[in-house]
């Protein structure tokens, strides 16, 4: 189940430490009662802001950590040797910036009810908890993630009885919608 090789030594043993069972389970295959995808998942962690940097290994990867000649785009400050804890970085382009610049700037957009933007790629900026879990009904619409319409497909419910029309050809639902 686990597929341990054979070669293991964890094979022979009467019981295995924390860390070798940790080692163990990480070489696993996932479940197959776990249907969601490795991704979808990583969107789910950053949409309630449960994220952890080892589970987006696509951001954490692009980071480009400033060099002696990078500014803040916002401040002009120098970034070189700053703190990582202090930075924030675009997931599409990898840059950095101030954490504390980008929260005013957020705050600016949120005003102007528009979405904040990498100010060096222009792409939307993915907040870690971006998402207001409560805003519609507790309900989160990872839709986008999977790859698929953020429209509900109605087509195939039942609209009630059709009051006088013929029950069979072209349905034309009328005004209903």
């Amino acid at each position: 189940v686990l597929q341990v090789p054979y070669e293991s030594p964890y094979w022979y043993q009467r019981a295995l430490l924390s860390t070798e069972l940790a080692e163990v389970f990480a070489q696993a295959p996932l479940a197959p009662n776990s249907v969601a995808h490795a991704h979808i998942r990583e969107a789910y962690a950053r949409a309630t802001g449960k994220a952890t940097p080892s589970s987006g290994s696509r951001a954490t990867d692009k980071k480009r950590m400033p060099g002696e000649e990078d500014d803040c785009p916002i401040c002009y400050e120098n970034m070189h040797k700053e703190d990582p804890k202090k930075l924030t970085f675009c997931e599409g382009c990898g840059n950095g910036l101030h954490l504390e610049c980008f929260q005013q700037c957020a705050l600016v957009w949120a005003r102007g009810k528009a979405k904040p933007t990498c100010v060096f790629c222009r792409s939307e900026w993915v907040v870690a908890g971006g998402v207001k879990v409560g805003s519609s009904g507790g309900y989160i619409n990872l839709a986008s993630a999977a790859g698929l319409s953020p429209q509900r497909d109605t087509s195939s419910y039942y609209h009630g009885p059709r009051r006088g029309q013929r029950y069979y050809g072209y349905q034309d639902y009328g005004d209903l919608f």
